[in-house]
């Protein structure tokens, strides 16, 4: 089975520009519906749906860091295979 790092480098950029174009479509359609929104009176003066949002950014925050401090205390151990059974 091969990663992506075993592709070979025009298979990514062709991989890479697909997923911007595919990028530009949905924004391209996606827009109109974003911009006619009233993004103001439904998140930030709606006190029930702010403090949801609030919520959300601190488990976001505390998931992270929880990521940061396994990473950095406990990180992965790579164990090598003897070259012999390779």
């Amino acid at each position: 089975m091969m990663t992506e790092t075993e592709l070979p480098t025009t298979v990514q950029s062709i991989l890479i520009g697909l997923q911007l174009i595919a990028l530009g479509v949905f924004l391209y359609f996606i827009w109109p519906l974003v911009k006619s929104e009233r993004w103001k009176e439904k998140f930030v003066e709606n006190k029930q749906a702010l403090s949801i949002i609030i919520v959300f950014v601190f488990i976001l925050i505390f998931v992270f860091g929880l990521g940061a401090f396994f990473d950095a205390f406990f990180p992965v151990e790579r164990l090598d295979t003897p070259a012999s059974s390779r």
